[in-house]
């Protein structure tokens, strides 16, 4: 087949390594209704069988092409796809995802329909690895509040005018999880024309494996969080409730972790000089900034298998607290307040088998959140209100 100098449509594709899904996912591009397209893949030098498909398919098929080479990674791959592309309409297909039959022509034609519009978006089904659909992923009509509250578009269900994505620099190449979510906001933001395709584009791939299996909350989490900080100034209790109560086998720790790797707890105060001696006492001292107090410890603790294990608690060598502990007490919070910033804190049990697996110095809005989490999901539903806006 003859294919002009300038296709009207191009489709990127990001790889690295995915075999196993990339000749699926370019079937589905090179297999549309609508022809005049052009196929790129951006690979990031596989070491897998994915060169030799992609060989294959360029031999094949003139309308696909592709570089392999060492890049920085996804958002880089994705910008240099979008630099080669010669389209005046992009469409981002990750190397696992595909899309359904006639979506390249649904596209376009909202964007003949509409030209005003510089970004148009479809439904996508979530697919597990074989592909086979676990649900609809119903989009709608996109306003920057909505893209504030959450991400409600599928990114493979996503077209844009190459114009478009010339005037914004393409993704953030610093995001390696939410860049299609931040380009969404900044396309809200700057008044670009957004409209929804009434039916489902693309299959966007679900599994353990996926970023969005693997990485959704250690790595996804805090990008989200500092996105949506940076263009909103704060975080909306959607993203919050996602996170926090998605999670609850992670414990709590995990919890207050992600939340110090954002601003949302920021200059916490800090374990120091943690030890433990052989007679079984460890010591510790805190440090922490004088504007934001000391208010707790909170430990996650082991060694107690009845409902007898007793600690002493000292500042200096003068005891301060005494506690007896049941099995429900996970995590251990205790009030605590020192006079002076590297005060020497110990704590004694009565068991020898005592242990402390997990240790944080508490600022009091985190003392306020660990109350909360105590208290399980309505606990933390309620901090979440209390301290996140909805619009």
């Amino acid at each position: 087949m003859k294919v002009k100098n300038s296709p009207t449509v191009s489709i990127i594709t990001p790889s690295y390594n995915q075999g196993k899904f990339i000749r699926e996912t370019i079937e589905s591009v090179l297999s549309q209704d609508f022809k005049d397209i052009e196929h790129i893949v951006v690979d990031g030098g596989s070491t897998d069988e994915t060169l030799s498909i992609l060989r294959e398919y360029s031999k094949r098929d003139a309308r696909f092409r592709f570089i392999s080479e060492k890049d920085n990674g996804q958002s880089h791959a994705i910008n240099k796809g979008f630099k080669m592309a010669k389209g005046q309409i992009i469409g981002w297909l990750n190397s696992d995802d595909t899309y359904l039959p006639g979506a390249i022509s649904n596209a376009f034609q909202m964007f003949n329909n509409r030209p005003d519009y510089s970004m148009v978006y479809g439904d996508a089904n979530i697919t597990d690895v074989n592909n086979q659909i676990i649900m609809r992923f119903k989009a709608r009509h996109v306003r920057l509040k909505d893209l504030f509250r959450k991400c409600p578009i599928s990114q493979p269900a996503v077209f844009m005018k190459k114009k478009m994505l010339e005037e914004l620099g393409g993704v953030d190449e610093k995001l390696d999880f939410c860049m299609d979510y931040e380009l969404w906001i900044r396309i809200a933001k700057k008044g670009y024309g957004m409209g929804r395709v009434p039916t489902i584009l693309a299959n966007s791939r679900y599994y353990p494996e996926s970023k969005s299996g693997s990485k959704y909350a250690e790595v996804g989490f805090p990008e989200i969080i500092s996105t949506s900080q940076r263009h909103f100034g704060t975080v909306s209790r959607s993203w919050m409730k996602i996170f926090l109560l998605s999670y609850p086998t992670k414990g709590f720790f995990w919890a207050l972790n992600l939340l110090r790797a954002t601003s949302i707890f920021s200059n916490s105060p800090a374990i120091t000089n943690f030890s433990k001696k052989k007679s079984g006492e460890y010591s510790f001292q805190v440090s922490n900034n004088p504007e934001i107090p000391f208010s707790a410890i909170v430990m996650d603790i082991s060694g107690h298998d009845n409902d007898e294990l007793n600690l002493n608690i000292y500042k200096k060598k003068d005891l301060f607290h005494t506690t007896i502990l049941n099995k429900d007490s996970a995590p251990l919070l205790i009030p605590i307040s020192l006079e002076n910033n590297g005060t020497k804190v110990s704590i004694t049990s009565n068991k020898k088998d005592f242990s402390i697996n997990n240790i944080a110095a508490l600022s009091l809005v985190e003392k306020t959140f660990t109350e909360a989490y105590k208290e399980g999901e309505p606990g933390i539903t309620r901090w979440i209100n209390q301290n996140f806006k909805f619009n």
